[in-house]
């Protein structure tokens, strides 16, 4: 038996750039976290952000890239992402779906196709299962317990300039314009609850851990998600939480100290925020998310590249 580690290649538009360091950042960690079981993994960037272009260039650089190196198996991310992979027969693939590719009615379409050529698919959560209509394994995105734990508030707040005596609402998303994270219901709701709102929405992963320790709980106002990361984040660093209730949020969060799911108003929310805020203890879900630790979830995704590569894939 050859003790070649496994050459992976993974395709993406998401992944951190300098400009945007906080892009595809959950992406970025499964790589370095499947690194750290010995694998050998290359990222295959493409640029659709900038123009769509991209995507059927990936069609070519996709073969060239495998044409220069002996790779074993390619790991797409996002559901269009998988349509350059899907179109060689070189190597067998994986397709891991993120949320939007799924919940957006304009991406589905793309995303099932996809599917239906891939070796294997992955699915953050059930409701993505559901919406993809196709056999997959639901593997959610891991959390780094090493970079997000609980830290001194105080401190947190003294790096980022903020004032030590306000209540801080954390509200995380790299783009405040997308409709389905309801910036301004968000906004809303942590007004009447008399906070001041805390946004992260582009910073480094360094930066991100300061967020979750110097706030008093997090907001997630989403319409639709995936497995939000951001609720991970906050678990591990035992953030009281008031989110609406979408993807695999209350699977994560029931029977969490302080953390609770609201209906989709600005009152609602507030109400929450105010029972969190009453209350005044941190939560204790980063004793209740150790199985999704980067490291758990990354032998996951081994044990599934195995399967695919002696064609025993049992979803």
């Amino acid at each position: 038996m050859s003790d070649r580690p496994l050459h992976i290649l993974f395709v993406t538009s998401m992944y951190p750039t300098k400009e945007e360091p906080a892009l595809g950042a959950f992406v970025a960690s499964q790589v370095t976290s499947l690194r750290k079981l010995g694998l050998v993994c290359d990222v295959l960037f493409l640029d659709v952000r900038k123009s769509k272009i991209e995507l059927l260039k990936g069609i070519g650089r996709v073969r060239r890239a495998l044409s220069s190196k002996q790779y074993d198996m390619i790991h797409a991310h996002f559901g269009y992402n998988g349509i350059p992979s899907s179109l060689q027969k070189e190597v067998p693939f994986v397709i891991s779906y993120c949320g939007t590719d799924l919940n957006h009615p304009k991406h589905r379409p793309i995303s099932r196709w996809v599917a239906k050529r891939a070796d294997a698919c992955i699915v953050k959560s059930e409701s993505l299962h559901q919406l993809l209509n196709h056999p997959a394994h639901i593997i959610p995105n891991g959390v780094d317990m090493d970079c997000f734990k609980p830290g001194n508030k105080n401190d947190a707040r003294r790096r980022l300039n903020l004032h030590l005596d306000k209540k801080y609402i954390l509200f995380v998303c790299t783009d405040l314009s997308r409709p389905e994270k309801r910036y301004e219901l968000a906004k809303e709701a942590v007004a009447k609850a008399g906070c001041e709102l805390l946004i992260m929405n582009n910073c480094t992963p360094a930066e991100a851990p300061q967020y979750y320790n110097a706030a008093d709980a997090l907001i997630l106002s989403s319409i639709y998600e995936g497995s939000p990361n951001v609720i991970k984040e906050a678990l591990a660093s035992n953030l009281p939480i008031a989110s609406t209730d979408v993807g695999d949020v209350q699977t994560h969060i029931q029977n969490v100290h302080n953390c609770q799911t609201c209906d989709g108003t600005p009152a609602a929310l507030a109400d929450g925020l105010r029972s969190i805020l009453t209350d005044g203890q941190p939560s204790d879900g980063r004793k209740k998310i150790k199985h999704l630790s980067t490291d758990h979830i990354a032998t996951q995704i081994l044990q599934l590249y195995q399967q695919v590569l002696n064609k025993k894939v049992t979803p």
